[in-house]
């Protein structure tokens, strides 16, 4: 299979596994919600949020790691690849020695760092303790995700995923309906998927890439400090570039808890199911294409590795402004369906000021994979930093003197987040590749015509379409994603892209 349709068979299974955790979500959260209280349920997001916080530290090490192993292994230098592989795998246990004393600690004082209420105190150590776990199974064990990266095989890590994504669904929903209800289930449920997912990249590691193994010579660990120097001293930029994105975004609940209090958190927190999906949505698409830019520019490939960026800048495109419009348009009903106790129009306006960026960005996401590929990440972390910073401190400005506390947390980073990818993100990746500073510009004009289009098309066909069930509101969806996909295919792409496109279409259909 060629790279190119190899992507796509990632591109595909990303979007799948995504889709599966939609549905999932949509079932078992109003449930979780409802047996547990959408107080207990905000401290979910919470734990979850402080795992987050522990894994800047293993960002340093980890998150610059499949790219020098790639680009090594690429070139056959299956030596270096096991040395960075090796490396990795050491420096991690010593993180997870090192982070376990204030994991505990957190967990044992926990009344004393955040608003929990008494009632439920035991619940969420239980939660936070689960949760911490699976971090630490998972950071401890050997860099076996590598694999399918390395060989561009992601779909053979996504396919598991979509399956224990659903095994979880089940665990979660006969645990809370057999037992007595506890919020603690969802991070016992969360562990055993991780050990689940740790077999999967074992296995696929092993097939792969069988020359990566976890070797000790002579009865030493092969570690070399050189390497892990290497992979630190450029990874230390992704971490210092994950506390911006931290402050930009992972601060909110605790703000609100805060500040706003535990049933204004749990309001954010349901708002944000939406916006996370599109995150994860992005994230998802861009990390498909992550491995064949690698790869190309291992092979210095710049051609390609520039056509590859035009076809995700456009792939994304299409794909993202039609949830984006479906979240503006049909949002109350959503909400008033999902969680019917609580208020469907406040969640609604905050998932909008959640979303709104990608009405400039969603084509441009893949952007942020440029930084790693060239290892260019020092000013973008930089960058993230500062508006990291900017955002916390017009947030609380906000929520302590004014009465849009709760809008405040939602937008405010919205915005200084689109502020920052027009300034910086966007001229900068160009630069970074050789071409004009305004190089990627035109796709966010694209971006957005199609973005507003849509919307202008959803609210004036919103008065016809049905939302009073979930049929109609998956109905009503599926028309606005049908007339979306058709205006995309004719504004976005070209009159080749097009005729390529349909001419697979008619070649699929006439098989």
């Amino acid at each position: 299979m060629s790279s190119h349709k190899r992507t796509l068979v990632n591109v595909a299974c990303s979007v799948g596994v995504l889709v599966v955790n939609v549905i999932v979500s949509f079932f078992l959260s109003p449930y979780i919600v409802k047996t547990i209280g959408v107080e207990a349920n905000g401290f979910v997001t919470l734990a979850n949020n402080f795992v987050t916080y522990a894994n800047l530290i293993v960002t340093a090490l980890n998150s610059m790691a499949a790219r020098f192993i790639t680009i090594e292994y690429v070139r056959k230098n299956y030596k270096k690849a096991n040395l960075y592989y090796n490396s990795v795998f050491w420096g991690n246990l010593i993180i997870v020695v090192v982070l376990l004393v204030p994991a505990v600690l957190l967990i044992v004082n926990l009344q004393n760092c955040i608003n929990v209420p008494s009632d439920i105190l035991w619940d969420v150590k239980l939660l936070f303790s689960f949760v911490f776990l699976g971090f630490f199974l998972s950071t401890g064990m050997p860099n076996w995700d590598c694999g399918v990266y390395v060989t561009n095989r992601l779909d053979r890590q996504y396919v598991p995923t979509m399956m224990t994504a659903m095994l979880r669904c089940v665990m979660l929903f006969l645990m809370l309906t057999i037992l007595t209800p506890h919020v603690w289930y969802v991070g016992f449920a969360s562990a055993m998927v991780t050990v689940i997912g740790l077999v999967v990249n074992w296995y696929n590691t092993k097939k792969l890439t069988p020359e990566l193994h976890i070797t000790l010579n002579d009865r030493k660990p092969m570690c070399s400090r050189k390497a892990l120097r290497e992979l630190a001293g450029s990874g230390l930029w992704n971490s210092i570039s994950n506390v911006g994105n931290m402050l930009l975004s992972g601060l909110d609940l605790i703000i609100c808890n805060m500040i706003l209090g535990a049933t204004s958190m749990g309001v954010l927190s349901l708002s944000k199911i939406l916006p996370t999906y599109m995150q994860q949505m992005s994230s998802s698409i861009c990390s498909a294409f992550a491995p064949e830019l690698v790869i190309n520019y291992a092979k210095d490939d710049r051609k390609k590795l520039l056509h590859d960026i035009l076809r995700a800048m456009k792939l994304t495109s299409v794909v993202m402004t039609i949830p984006i419009a479906g979240i503006i348009v049909l949002g109350d009903y959503f909400f008033a369906l999902w969680v019917p106790s609580q208020d469907a129009h406040l969640l609604q306006i905050l998932s909008i000021l959640s979303i709104l960026g990608y009405m400039f960005t969603s084509g441009t996401q893949i952007l942020y994979n440029v930084f790693s590929t060239v290892n260019k990440v020092k000013q973008n972390s930089i960058a993230m930093v500062i508006s990291g910073v900017v955002s916390v401190c017009v947030t609380l400005l906000i929520a302590n003197f004014t009465e849009y506390g709760l809008y405040a947390v939602a937008g405010v980073s919205t915005a200084v987040n689109l502020v920052r990818n027009m300034s910086f993100t966007l001229p900068a990746t160009a630069r970074y590749l050789g071409f004009k500073w305004y190089q990627f510009f035109p796709q966010v004009g694209t971006t957005v015509l199609s973005s507003l289009l849509l919307v202008a098309i959803g609210f004036l066909i919103k008065p016809i379409l049905p939302g009073g069930s979930w049929l109609e509101l998956i109905l009503s969806a599926t028309v606005i994603g049908v007339i979306g996909l058709v205006v995309n295919i004719y504004l976005v792409l070209n009159a080749g892209e097009r005729r390529y496109l349909f001419g697979k279409v008619r070649q699929k259909l006439g098989r």
